[in-house]
C-alpha cells in the first residue's frame, strides 16, 4: 500500500511523532505493519491513479505502527465488500498518547497544508477517476481544514466519508469550516455511534457536542449534499466500524455511487438527510444522549 507520509524518519528509518516541515510530505509504500524500517520511499508519480482511489486519513492517538496495521485491515475488507479501486494512506505525526489530545489537534493543524500541496499535485493524475476519502475521528478534523483552505473552487473529491468524526457538532452548518469543506466534495457522509466513549470524552475536553457521537446538532440545517448513518446498534466502539460488516457494505455501496436513499440496508430517519443501519435502537437506548 502507498502512504503519504508528513512524519520525519527517524536515523533508524522508524517513524515517530516528529513532523517534517510544515507543507512538506513524502510517499512511502508498505507491504506489513511495522514501525517503518521496511517502508520504501517512492515517488508521488508511482502512487497508481490508473483506478478509483479511497484514501485514508487516521485519527489522534496512533503510532505509526498502529497506523500502518488498520490500514491494512481497512484495504482487506473494503475489497471484501466489493471495492475494486486502489487504496492509499495518508498519515500525520500523531504522539501516540491518549493524554496528548491536544498536542495531537495542533499535529493535525500543522499538517494539512502538507496535504493541500498533495492533492493539488496528485488530482490532475487521476483524470476521470474518483478520489474519496475516509478520515477516522480526528481526521476529519484535518481534512476540514485542507478543504476549507484549498484554492480554487470547485468539486474535488467525489465521496468523502466519516468514522467517529471529532469534529463539533454544528461543523456543517453556515460559516462554519465543515460547511465550505463540504462544498469542494460532491457527497459527504458522516456515520455515528451514540455510545461512542472515546467521542464522550472528547465532548467533555471540548466542552461541545461531537458529529461522530450524536450527528448533526441540527439536521435540518445540514447542506443538501451531507447525510449522515446511526450506526448505533451496530458498532460498538470508537474503532470499530471498519470491523462491522454492515458499515462496510454501505460504504462500498456510497463507492459505488449509489444514491443515499437506495442504499441497501438503511432505514431512513425523520431528520433531514438522516438514515440507520442495523435494527432500531430501544428507547431507553436514545434516552439521556444529549451533548
Amino acid at each position: 500500500m502507498f502512504l503519504v507520509n508528513t512524519r520525519k524518519r527517524n536515523k533508524d528509518k522508524t517513524f515517530g511523532h516528529e513532523k517534517m516541515p510544515k507543507g512538506r510530505y513524502a510517499v512511502y509504500e508498505f507491504k506489513k505493519a511495522s514501525e517503518g524500517k521496511e517502508a520504501k520511499e517512492k515517488a508521488l508519480e508511482d502512487i497508481p491513479a490508473g483506478r478509483p482511489i479511497l484514501f485514508l486519513i487516521h485519527g489522534f492517538n496512533n503510532e505509526f505502527k498502529d497506523v500502518t496495521k488498520a490500514y491494512l485491515d481497512f484495504e482487506k475488507r473494503i475489497r471484501q465488500a466489493g471495492f475494486q479501486g486502489n487504496v492509499v494512506g495518508f498519515t500525520w505525526p500523531s504522539y501516540g498518547q491518549w493524554f496528548q489530545y491536544f498536542g495531537d489537534k495542533e499535529q493535525v493543524e500543522f499538517a494539512a497544508p502538507a496535504l493541500v500541496k498533495f492533492l493539488q499535485k496528485f488530482l490532475p493524475r487521476l483524470g476521470q477517476n474518483a478520489l474519496h476519502v475516509n478520515t477516522h475521528s480526528m481526521g476529519a478534523y484535518l481534512l476540514f481544514r485542507a478543504l476549507a483552505s484549498y484554492p480554487g473552487n470547485g468539486v474535488i473529491i467525489d465521496d468523502m466519508t466519516c468514522f467517529a468524526a471529532d469534529v463539533t457538532n454544528d461543523v456543517l452548518e453556515k460559516r462554519e469550516i465543515g460547511y465550505r469543506a463540504a462544498r469542494r466534495v460532491n457527497r459527504l457522509t458522516s456515520y455515528f455511534n451514540r455510545h461512542d466513549p472515546v467521542l464522550g470524552a472528547s465532548a467533555f475536553a471540548n466542552v461541545d457536542g461531537r458529529l461522530g457521537m450524536n450527528g448533526a446538532d441540527e439536521p435540518d440545517l445540514l447542506p443538501d449534499n451531507a447525510f449522515q448513518v446511526d450506526c448505533s446498534t451496530v458498532v460498538e466502539g470508537h474503532s470499530d466500524y471498519r470491523k462491522s460488516t454492515d458499515v462496510m457494505h454501505d460504504l462500498a455501496a456510497i463507492l459505488k455511487g449509489d444514491p443515499s436513499g437506495q442504499i441497501p440496508g438503511r432505514t431512513p430517519t425523520h431528520e433531514k438527510n438522516t438514515f440507520r443501519i442495523g435494527p432500531e435502537p430501544e428507547e431507553n437506548d436514545l434516552a439521556g444522549n444529549g451533548d
